[in-house]
């Protein structure tokens, strides 16, 4: 018997529930005039340095508090308590892709909400042991 086939069928068994728990939600913020900005969701800065879109990748939770800080300091940060990310319902959720624009609204900064999709995941790779 192939010594490798035990740690193959161990592999095989594990590995895709461990990557699966790992797939989260993404969200993109971009501004629609270029204003560049920082990006902080729940109180971690996304972006080092500030630009006019931002996409955070693998977010485990449905709602984030986000503050945008923008470059030019004659604007305001906005700050958003409780964006939602997930998608809105009490049925089975999936990870999701959702996109916020930055606008102007009557003369402030706004964080609008644009687009939600589901999260485009890759199948797990195949493992191939050659001997």
């Amino acid at each position: 018997m192939n010594a490798h086939l035990p740690l193959f069928f161990l592999l095989a068994t594990v590995l895709p529930g461990h990557v699966a728990a790992q797939i989260a939600h993404d969200l993109t913020v971009y501004s629609e005039d270029g204003l560049a900005f920082t990006l902080v969701v729940n109180g971690q800065t996304i972006n080092a340095e500030p630009a006019s879109s931002v996409t955070a990748s693998n977010i485990n939770f449905d709602h984030a508090k986000v503050v945008v800080r923008f470059v030019d300091e004659a604007i305001p940060p906005i700050e958003r308590k409780n964006l939602q990310i997930a998608t809105p319902g009490t049925g089975p959720k999936g990870p999701v892709a959702v996109v916020y624009a930055i606008k102007e609204k009557k003369g402030e900064m706004v964080v609008r909400f644009v687009s939600r999709s589901d999260k485009k995941i890759q199948n797990a790779p195949v493992i191939i042991i050659n001997n």
